[in-house]
């Protein structure tokens, strides 16, 4: 088997399990500073979905850029990251006020 295809096999089961237990998180809170962190992880899963179908070519993603910077590769690149920094930011927040 290519090694990359390995890497890129296990990529897709740890992020699936990640997303799993996430999903079954979201169900169980109200706090929204956890859902931020459900939906980066979602999101993290979804830029792995990404990846491996641009991997096998089923995606283009070379057809969405914009002045040479791929949009597609640095939206799936960067929303799980955002979304982490803001359920951060919601939580720094919520535990200065105590």
């Amino acid at each position: 088997m290519n090694p990359q295809v390995f890497l890129i096999l296990l990529d897709n089961i740890f992020a699936g399990i990640a997303a799993f237990i996430a999903i079954t998180v979201w169900v169980k809170t109200r706090d929204i500073s956890w859902i931020f962190i459900v939906l980066s992880v979602i999101g993290f899963y979804v830029s792995i979905i990404y990846k491996t179908l641009v991997f096998f070519g089923i995606v283009f993603s070379e057809k969405y850029s914009i002045a040479g910077v791929n949009v597609l590769d640095m939206i799936f690149n960067y929303i799980p990251l955002i979304l982490m920094i803001v359920a951060l930011a919601l939580k720094a927040v919520r535990n200065m006020k105590r």
